[in-house]
């Protein structure tokens, strides 16, 4: 679900630095957090299936 969430925030920041809506230099920074948090929860993600295949 997080992922879900922060996957369409992160398409939503786009659109609104593609179109102009809010300053680019505005939204870019959150746009940058958005990134690593959803790069930080696939990551956290396929670490824990691992775990869990190995523990079987």
């Amino acid at each position: 679900m997080v992922e879900e969430e922060l996957d369409e925030t992160n398409h939503w920041m786009e659109i609104i630095m593609e179109t102009g809506l809010l300053p680019r230099k505005r939204v870019e920074p959150l746009h940058d957090e958005c990134v690593e948090l959803l790069r930080i929860i696939v990551s956290s993600k396929v670490s824990t299936r691992k775990h869990l295949e190995s523990n079987k």
